[in-house]
């Protein structure tokens, strides 16, 4: 074979070399950009998956967490279904109410949770300072007389600035204030010179001693948490 040949010939096989290749450059782009038919292989219901119909299927949306739609989940686990355990003194500033003015309390709601019931203090006018805790007996402010609440343990929630709707009526907490199992009775206990007593007859479902309570306070309400069980049981 002469030179001429032997020339004729290489420029030959690169020349079909080249078209093998698809042209300059595709090789390296090909293993970057993975083909439509490998992605649809690796993906859930695609081409190569069990009765993959070839088309990718987008996942689900997620569902909220029980922290994230405030409902508790099932059996009481998670961060909002965890059941107050503390049952000393709590005190706060309240929200949102008018320094020169009375907050007023217009009504009382109760609500179950899985371990714990919720007590549910309306007001107008931001809801006030206020202090919480356990006593051994509601005591109106001023007289100092006794009143009476069922259950066996009784929480009283002192209201700073704030005073009844109506309080030239008998004190009432309100006509859809409801009652249960371990919220055992409701009671507006005085008003006296701009501080409104309130007080929480409370039954324990297990165990002895004190249920765990918290307060939260809103915009316009004071939401106060009492647990199922004593404070600090365990099993």
């Amino acid at each position: 074979m002469t030179r001429r040949s032997t020339m004729t010939a290489l420029a030959l096989g690169t020349a079909l070399l080249a078209a093998a290749c698809g042209g300059g450059g595709g090789a390296a782009e090909e293993s970057a950009s993975p083909s439509p038919e490998s992605s649809a292989s690796r993906s859930p219901g695609g081409a190569g998956s069990p009765g993959g119909s070839g088309a990718s299927t987008p996942a689900p949306p997620a569902s909220p967490t029980s922290e994230e739609s405030g409902t508790p989940s099932a059996g009481g686990g998670g961060a909002v279904a965890d059941a107050p355990r503390d049952a000393s003194r709590k005190a706060g500033e309240g929200r949102g109410a008018d320094v020169t003015e009375l907050a007023a309390l217009t009504e009382v709601r109760v609500g179950v949770h899985d371990t714990y019931d919720r007590v549910v203090l309306d007001f107008e006018g931001g809801a006030p300072a206020y202090t919480a805790e356990y006593v051994e007996a509601l005591h109106q402010d001023g007289s100092g007389q006794v009143v009476p609440v069922e259950g066996e343990h009784r929480i009283m929630i002192v209201l700073d600035r704030a005073r009844p709707e109506h309080p030239d009526r008998e004190f009432d907490p309100g006509p859809r204030a409801t009652t249960t199992s371990t919220v055992r009775g409701l009671e507006l206990v005085s008003y006296f010179e701009g501080s409104t007593r309130f007080g929480i007859g409370v039954d324990t479902r297990r165990g002895d001693g004190r249920p765990g309570f918290r307060v939260t306070a809103g915009e316009d309400k004071l939401i106060v948490d009492i647990a199922h069980e004593a404070a600090g049981r365990t099993g």
